[in-house]
């Protein structure tokens, strides 16, 4: 555990915004009308994912003609429509984001969305400029639990990895983070923590509001 942490890297659904039940619901919705039943459980395949590794594990889940590229098209336009004005917030996140950068401390988003969807979202919920750098799953070939993105955004805000803190609320993301060497803090969401997650995080807290907390004495100034 480093003494200081000079960046924060910040997961964005789920960890952010208040965005992975609306993402289940519209799911859950679309996929029937393609003749496929879809549930919780092949939701959880999709949560903390590229685009391209969701595909692989829906492909695997029904087979190779499960029509991936039409339902996830479907679904971005009706959540894009649904986010248009306004992207709920998680609680904590607008205090939080203002402490970090009041204490000199870095911050990028590493998201596995796709980065255009992230800059929207971003820009909507008014948060775009806390950012230095934006990562999203197109840009990275391995998606999480592979620490590629995580080592990324670490490399664009020129901190190494072991001064930085990964927020995050899935396990595939917790993973990544963890396997980045970056110290990781999971808060949960939709999953709850596991004996697993409680042995790969630092910590878990539960909410964003406890992360101010958490780092008191530890941040540049």
């Amino acid at each position: 555990m480093a003494a200081i942490i000079r960046a924060a890297l910040f997961d964005m659904d789920g960890l952010m915004f208040d965005t992975e039940r609306l993402a289940d619901r519209v799911w859950e919705q679309t996929v029937p009308r393609y003749g496929y039943a879809f549930g919780p459980d092949d939701m959880a395949l999709l949560r903390g994912v590229s685009y391209e590794a969701g595909r692989r594990a829906l492909a695997q889940r029904f087979g190779p003609q499960f029509p991936f590229v039409q339902i996830h098209a479907a679904c971005t336009a009706e959540m894009r429509r649904l986010l248009a004005r306004s992207v709920p917030k998680m609680p904590g996140l607008d205090a939080l984001l203002a402490f970090l950068r009041a204490h000199g401390v870095a911050m990028a988003v590493a998201s596995s969305t796709n980065r255009a969807q992230v800059e929207e979202y971003l820009e909507t919920a008014g948060v775009r400029g806390f950012f230095g750098a934006v990562l999203g799953g197109d840009m990275i070939e391995r998606s999480k639990p592979c620490p590629d993105i995580y080592l990324a955004a670490a490399r664009a805000l020129g901190v190494p990895p072991e001064e930085c803190l990964v927020l995050e609320d899935s396990y595939n993301g917790v993973r990544a983070g963890a396997a980045a060497g970056c110290e990781t803090v999971m808060i949960p969401d939709l999953a709850p923590a596991t004996d697993e997650m409680r042995a790969l995080a630092a910590c878990i807290l539960p909410g964003l509001a406890d992360v101010a907390g958490y780092l008191a004495g530890r941040t540049p100034r």
